[in-house]
């Protein structure tokens, strides 16, 4: 564009058209001052003030002739915030270029631009605090929701065990019903407090050294009741040179596995669960989007890759995945709690600046990879 407009002032039967251009262009001499300017320059700059043409660039925005200078030097653009006489802001990206005459300015009037972008902007901080307090408020309801459900879990137990005399066939029923039904609720609660701690980064952060491993044994004990009642065996495959120790937050990924091999125990019903435990290979860590800090190796990650032998996820289910609120008009509950937990996992695994993708085929199973970091230099390099 400013090649086209200096090429139209060497032909001045041609410098009508530039009347026409939809930005504001002006010509100043290297100290600043106002050799031409067009019709738009004159009714925009006239606007913040009058008689400008009068005077020099400088007079209209703060220290503009450097900033040309400058813009002119590096063929780049830059946004100027400057105000009318009525304290009104406006806002103008500006390109230049050096001529002869000095410096060639196009100017194009942002503010409006601007303006929405910031709205938008300040609408979306709003939002941001709006949902940290809602979730903030909901941890500190939490103990008031939790408590009387685990008593009414605890003494529906104690009535079917025998604390409170013999019960009938009915009764017994009816007390395993409100048992079971009342763990649902509680494990939904739970999740949805996980949820919202992770949305709002309200885990506490204890980044240490541990070893990786006895969490994964953890993990699968957390779920060996569920597995040994459906008859599912947890096959665990550990890399011969796997790096043990790692530094990162032991109570995240923890939460983040126990996640991860419950929903891989629901859902198979047949067969077995898979468990293996390598160092990726550093191609692999690139593609997945990490920047390797310096002297990275492959044993400075961990990939932990479980897999089920489900019916797998669907590509409709697949695409929201991680988005618990796009499953609100799901019918299927499992689904929506699947999705819950699948969003906590993602936001914990942020925290740990790791990475997680699921790979599923129709009736072969479904497959979770996680790759962490295990080295103290990726986790304290922003900090």
């Amino acid at each position: 564009m400013i090649d086209f407009i200096k090429n139209l002032f060497v032909k001045d039967d041609e410098e009508d058209l530039l009347t026409k251009l939809p930005d504001s262009v002006v010509l100043l001499n290297n100290q600043g001052s106002f050799l031409w300017h067009n019709d738009l320059a004159q009714k925009s700059l006239s606007a913040i003030k009058e008689n400008f043409a009068e005077g020099y660039i400088d007079d209209i925005f703060e220290n503009a002739m450097d900033l040309i200078v400058k813009i002119a030097d590096k063929e780049k653009t830059s946004i100027v915030r400057t105000k009318s006489a009525l304290e009104k802001d406006f806002f103008y990206e500006i390109s230049a270029s050096k001529t002869e005459e000095g410096y060639l300015v196009i100017m194009r009037n942002n503010t409006q631009s601007y303006k929405t972008l910031t709205s938008i902007l300040v609408e979306h901080e709003s939002s941001k605090k709006i949902n940290r307090d809602k979730n903030n408020f909901l941890v500190k309801l939490s103990n008031e929701i939790k408590t009387p459900l685990q008593s009414v879990i605890g003494f529906s137990q104690a009535v079917l065990d025998g604390l409170g005399g013999e019960i009938n066939e009915k009764q017994e029923k009816y007390l395993k019903i409100i048992n079971k039904n009342s763990e649902e609720v509680l494990s939904l609660f739970n999740r949805i407090i996980d949820l919202s701690k992770s949305e709002s980064n309200l885990f506490e952060h204890k980044f240490s050294y541990f070893d990786a491993v006895n969490i994964l044994d953890e993990a699968i004990k957390y779920n060996s009741k569920e597995a040994e009642e459906k008859d599912l065996k947890i096959n665990v495959e550990i890399s011969s040179d796997i790096k043990r120790t790692v530094y990162s937050d032991e109570q995240l990924l923890k939460i983040i596995l126990q996640n991860i091999i419950e929903i891989a125990v629901k859902s198979t019903d047949v067969g077995e669960i898979s468990v293996d435990v390598k160092h990726p290979e550093l191609e692999l860590v690139n593609d997945k989007g990490f920047v390797p800090f310096e002297d990275a190796n492959e044993k400075s990650f961990l990939m932990i890759t479980v897999k089920d032998m489900g019916l797998g996820i669907s590509e409709a289910d697949l695409d929201n995945l991680f988005e618990p609120y796009a499953q609100l008009d799901n019918q299927n509950k499992k689904n929506i709690i699947r999705s819950i937990s699948f969003a906590v996992i993602k936001n914990l695994i942020k925290m740990l600046k790791g990475n997680m993708w699921v790979d599923t085929e129709a009736m072969q199973g479904t497959t979770y990879n996680v790759i962490i970091p295990t080295e103290k230099a990726m986790q304290t390099r922003n900090e």
